[in-house]
Formats: C-alpha cells, sequence, structure tokens
C-alpha cells in the first residue's frame, strides 16, 4: 500500500511537470502570437541594422512637432520579393511608430486613380511615394530608394538602399524653412555629377543647374565646379569673384575638382593660385597596394591630416578614394589675408606620371612624389562683423571620380560622409542629419563582441544545462516509480 502510495505520488508529480511545460509552451506561444502581430516588433541582427531606420533619425522624428503624411501609391504587396523592397518597406513603416505626427497611408494606385488628381504637379508612377506637410509636398520616385549600378554583363541591378536618406530628407524638406542652395555650374566641359548632386539633395541641399556664361549666382550659397576641359572666360572669373566677395559680406564657398586628362587653363589656374593652389601636369599613382582600390595604381586612397574634419567622421580608419588624380601643390599656407592647408594628402610612396610618358614609364622615372596635397581648403578671412566672420571658402579637390559611384555608394569608404561634413561645417548648417547608403550585399550576423559572449554562454552553457537538468529530472522520476 505504501509502494502504491508513492508510486501514485510520483505519477502525479510527473503529470504535473507534464501539464506546467505544456502550458509554458501554449503561454509563451500565445504570447508570441500576440508579439507577431506587431509591425513595430522585429529584431535586426544584420551588419549595421540595415532594416532598422538609424539613431540620428529616430531622434529626429522624435522632436518632430508638426503633422507629415506619407503616401505611398502601391499596395503593401508591391514591396516583396527582391530584398531591397522588403528593405525599403521595414525603412517605410518604422517612421509613424517613432513619431506621432506622421501618418502612414498605402494608396492603391491601380484601383484608386483619381488619387492623382490632388497633385497634378508631379508625374506620378506606382510605388512612388508623397511626402506631404501642410502645403508643401515632396514626390519621392520608387527608383530614388536605390541606387543602381551596371553589372558585368550589361544589366542594371540595385546597389544599395537609400530609403532613409530619401525619407528622411524628404520629411526635413517639406518642414524647413531655410535650404541651402548650390549651383553646380555648367559650360566649358565642366562635368556634371549626378550621384554628388543627389547626396546633396537627399541631405536637404536645393541644387540648380547653372551656366558658367549666362547663370546668376546671386541666391546662391555655395558652387560646384567639376573638372572643365574648356578654359574660363575673364567674365566667368570675374562672376566667380563677386560671387565669393558677396558684396564684401563674403560667407560663400566654391568646390572646385579637378581631374588627370584635363590639360592647361590658364585663367582658371591663376585664379586658384591667387588662393594658393597650383596644379601640375599627369596623375597621381600609388605604389603601396594598401593604398589602392582593388591594386590600381591610379585609384589611390588618401591620408587624413588631423583636424576637426578628421574628428567628426565616425570611423577615421576607413579610407578617402581619390581616383585619376592631378597633381596638386599648395604655394603657400598664410598670405595677405588667404590661408590654404591641406585636408588630404597622398602619402611619400605616391608619385606622378606626366601625360606625356612613354608605354615604358614605371615608378622609379617619376620626377614629382608624394607627400603631396589631395584635397586642400583655401579661404579668404577680413575679419568679424556681428559676431560672425567675413570669410568665404574653396575647396580644392585634385580628383573628380571621387565623387563616382565607386567612391560615394562604397559604405568602406568615407568620400561622402567627410564631404557631407565639410558642406555641412562652411555652410553652418546645424543639428543635421547625414544618412549614407546601406547594402544588403553581406550576410554576417551584426552583433557587439560582448552580445556574441552572451550568446555564446546560452547556447553552450545554459541550454545544455537545462536539457541535462530535465534529462536528470526524468530519469529520477522515473528511477523511483
Amino acid at each position: 500500500m505504501k509502494n502504491l502510495t508513492h508510486s501514485l505520488k510520483v505519477n502525479i508529480l510527473f503529470a504535473v511537470i507534464i501539464v506546467s511545460l505544456i502550458g509554458s509552451l501554449l503561454l509563451v506561444n500565445g504570447i508570441a502570437l500576440q508579439l507577431s502581430e506587431r509591425n513595430d516588433l522585429h529584431f535586426d541582427l544584420t551588419t549595421g541594422a540595415l532594416y532598422e531606420i538609424g539613431n540620428d533619425t529616430k531622434t529626429f522624428l522624435k522632436s518632430l512637432d508638426v503633422p507629415v503624411q506619407i503616401y505611398v501609391l502601391s499596395d503593401e504587396g508591391g514591396f516583396s520579393g527582391d530584398r531591397y523592397l522588403i528593405q525599403a518597406k521595414r525603412i517605410i513603416d518604422q517612421y509613424p511608430h517613432f513619431s506621432g505626427y506622421i501618418t502612414l497611408e498605402y494608396i492603391d494606385y491601380a484601383s484608386n486613380p483619381t488619387f492623382a488628381v490632388n497633385y497634378p504637379e508631379f508625374p506620378l508612377s506606382h510605388g512612388d511615394l508623397l511626402i506631404q506637410s501642410g502645403d508643401r509636398v515632396r514626390h519621392l520616385p520608387s527608383v530614388n530608394l536605390f541606387y543602381f549600378a551596371y553589372a558585368p554583363d550589361g544589366s542594371i541591378g540595385i546597389l544599395s538602399s537609400r530609403a532613409e536618406e530619401a525619407m528622411t530628407s524628404a520629411i526635413v524638406n517639406v518642414i524647413s524653412d531655410d535650404i541651402t542652395k548650390i549651383a553646380m555650374l555648367t559650360g566649358n566641359g565642366a562635368s556634371v555629377e549626378s550621384l554628388f548632386s543627389t547626396l546633396l539633395t537627399d541631405n536637404n541641399f536645393e541644387v540648380h543647374n547653372v551656366s558658367l556664361t549666362t547663370g546668376s549666382l546671386d541666391d546662391y550659397d555655395a558652387a560646384l565646379l567639376f573638372s572643365p576641359t574648356i578654359d574660363l572666360s575673364e567674365d566667368a572669373i570675374r562672376n566667380l569673384e563677386a560671387f565669393l566677395y558677396n558684396g564684401g559680406q563674403y560667407g560663400k564657398m566654391l568646390f572646385y575638382t579637378a581631374g588627370a586628362t584635363q590639360g592647361a587653363l590658364p585663367n582658371l589656374e591663376m585664379f586658384l593660385a591667387e588662393w594658393g593652389i597650383v596644379f601640375y601636369d599627369g596623375a597621381v599613382f600609388e605604389t603601396t597596394p594598401e593604398r589602392t582600390y582593388q591594386f590600381q595604381p591610379f585609384y589611390p586612397t588618401a591620408q587624413y591630416e588631423p583636424g576637426k574634419f578628421t574628428g567628426m567622421l565616425r570611423d577615421p580608419s576607413m579610407p578617402m578614394l581619390m581616383p585619376l588624380s592631378r597633381p596638386m601643390e599648395l604655394l603657400f599656407t598664410a598670405r595677405d589675408g588667404y590661408y590654404a592647408e591641406t585636408l588630404l594628402y597622398f602619402s611619400e610612396t605616391s608619385g606622378v606620371r606626366p601625360s606625356d610618358a612613354g608605354d615604358d614609364f614605371n615608378a622609379d622615372h617619376a620626377t614629382r612624389r608624394g607627400p603631396m596635397p589631395a584635397l586642400v581648403m583655401s579661404g579668404f578671412f577680413t575679419g568679424s562683423q556681428d559676431g560672425a566672420d567675413l570669410q568665404s571658402t574653396i575647396i580644392v579637390s585634385s580628383s573628380t571620380v571621387m565623387l563616382d559611384g565607386v567612391a560615394l555608394q562604397n559604405s568602406s569608404l568615407n568620400n561622402a560622409e567627410f564631404l557631407l561634413n565639410l558642406f555641412n561645417e562652411l555652410l553652418d548648417r546645424e543639428n543635421l542629419i547625414n544618412i549614407h547608403p546601406k547594402s544588403l550585399a553581406g550576410r554576417t550576423l551584426g552583433i557587439t563582441s560582448a552580445e556574441a559572449s552572451t550568446l555564446g554562454v546560452i547556447l553552450v552553457g545554459i541550454i545544455p544545462l537545462a536539457i541535462l537538468a530535465a534529462g536528470i529530472t526524468v530519469w529520477l522520476i522515473r528511477r523511483h516509480k
């Protein structure tokens, strides 16, 4: 009878344990089911949290105090199939979760074509977005959510996602009253760098093409001049001087980039010499493979001069790429109100290949060697007025290809971030958000060392011990039946 009572107690205990385990599993599954229905609940373990909006954007959204409407001209199923489309939808869906002032609505554009009647000024297409605050509206074509590149077979594919930078910029644009206007100068064979223009636009600059010959720079804060191949006329030079002088108020900026194939430009070179900068013939090469892009000697990386702009970088260990650069030198560091300083430079193992060099040219034949400037900041300072410095600045780069997609869209390079920091600082733009493209090429688990250690303890220690304890418990119960 005693053994029977003991066996009954053991069976009851065993039954209680089993019921408790089943109940716990049901409870956990129920909670998980409820949580899974929340659109804002997900965990992003990718490197760089590619499916999450950044902390800067979150902070900006939490400080938002005006209503913003986001319309997506697609049903929610339209952003599926491709991982970049899925990533873009995940980014878009997060915006209303971080601000009560943002509303998000998906519009089935195919079944509701009358929606476009309210926005006749925009060429709307399926998948586009409209961001609106009051009477201000920003049209965001769906293609603007991504960067594209040609594949080796000639086809076009998505290189990286720019959904967050495009979305946040559009919101900033519709709520901001103060927009920095930039003129991209055209004519004289100058290059029009559309990717750099897009990067500036996505970070809330307003960029317009302006003719060097007939255009006016009166309403612009900065001007861009990219590797002209035809020398500027004296009138064009005077226009640039008047722009930087700004009626004695200064406060303007010119960003000029050179190229290895430009040739002689006497008027422009004389203008730059006044600011302490001179260019020479040839192309810069690098003899240290680790300081090149994919071991291409004419695609060198530049070193940072210690200073404020380097300190503003999130990761100064990432290089700046300066392909097909023209050799440059500073004529002075300070003279008659002008100053000039090097921001980036080519290393002591760099050299210059002259444009007329023969096929037998090698690094030992170079007569001009590094270190030499790669990016220079030159300014004219004439004092202060009402607490503000009266100063105009020229940023001069030895490379125009530093603005190509290879450099701007590569998340392992600092080209985009460095230039945005430079523009924001020199144009007195404060409390702004710099957002960069996100590539989904990698498939690594993005966790810190501490998180990896914790995960290792759980997987290697706690879980096996729990399984072992459960096994011992079951064995003991059965042993004493």
